[in-house]
């Protein structure tokens, strides 16, 4: 027996999944899912999860069962969630963004926990470090504050006139950080924020801004927004501002720009830290992973729509460019 055969050993000695018995009598893996979203938001990442673990040879019905819970939208339903995900016994549970990796948190104990897609997971103290999470919590991390930068130099290439920043963010405490941080990369240029916190308040939320080619929109991260990009850049189109998002789905709708890694694949690579802990690795040694691939999406039909003319420079560096 090799070296790593022997810390694989150890580690199912230590850290044994919990299991339980299927229908047919068959012994399988439970596996806990809990997210904010809609069910119907949130297919595409449930269809990259499962594809996902069959790479890995994990399949329901076989030798898996997962137990899904939605929140609906409604990130106060977390904590019941999380907890009947519990009661369930599952060998891991999987959750992404920060409302659903706090909840489960409380909820979890000592049970295992895959982040599928969550922003600055060491600044929210869901791990210590990237490299070394420390705990019972790892998975993959979407590095959205590492984008900052770089969205705000995107901006100013694109529209050096540009005289005021809108933010349309949430309540959740993450996002108030990103806020300072853009208030201070932007100075002395204004930033004003718009807080939505439920699906029907976006169209009212937007309503004092109008059409003016100095002002920009940034969409922060957050299932209320990545579960319903179509929405969301219909009733920002509604108002004319060019707006940057922070995943291709948004351009794909519509969007005028987006910056940041494709969600379904985070999802498909949490299935890879699932199959890791269920083969007996313990999350406090595998790495947080970051992303390999920022995409730049230019929607140049949006483009042309606002009166915004996008330089060569950009359509360069751009990954995908929608005409």
């Amino acid at each position: 027996m090799n070296r790593r055969s022997v810390v694989l050993a150890l580690g199912t000695a230590i850290v044994a999944p919990a299991l339980t018995m299927a229908q047919t009598g068959r012994i399988v893996h439970r596996i806990g899912f809990v997210i904010p979203p809609r069910e119907e938001g949130a297919r595409s990442f449930v269809l990259a999860f499962r594809e996902g673990l069959r790479s890995f040879d994990y399949v329901e019905g076989k030798n898996i069962e997962i137990d899904f819970r939605f929140a609906e939208d409604d990130p106060a339903r977390l904590p019941a969630l999380a907890e009947e995900i519990v009661k369930r016994n599952p060998s891991v549970i999987v959750t992404a963004s920060p409302p659903g990796v706090r909840a489960v948190r409380e909820a979890a104990g000592a049970i295992p926990i895959v982040m599928a897609a969550v922003y600055d997971p060491v600044g929210q103290g869901f791990v210590a470090s990237l490299g070394r999470p420390g705990g019972n919590i790892t998975g993959v991390s979407v590095q959205y504050e590492d984008t900052v930068p770089k969205i705000l130099e995107l901006l100013k290439s694109i529209m050096p006139a540009m005289k005021k920043i809108w933010v349309l963010r949430t309540a959740d405490p993450s996002h108030q950080v990103f806020l300072a941080r853009i208030t201070a990369l932007a100075s002395p240029k204004p930033v004003v924020a718009i807080e939505v916190n439920a699906p029907n308040e976006l169209d009212g939320s937007l309503s004092g801004i109008g059409k003016n080619p100095d002002e920009v929109l940034l969409v922060l991260p957050h299932p209320l927004f990545n579960t319903r990009p179509e929405v969301v850049t219909r009733v920002v189109a509604q108002r004319g501002v060019p707006a940057m998002y922070p995943f291709g789905s948004y351009a794909d709708a519509g969007g005028f720009m987006s910056f940041g890694i494709e969600l379904p694949e985070a999802f498909r690579r949490a299935a890879y830290y699932v199959a890791r802990i269920l083969g007996g690795a313990k999350p406090a040694e595998l790495p947080v992973e970051q992303p390999t691939k920022i995409t730049l999406t230019v929607n140049l039909k949006t483009a042309a729509a606002l009166g915004v003319k996008i330089p060569q420079s950009i359509l360069i560096r751009a990954d995908r460019v929608i005409e």
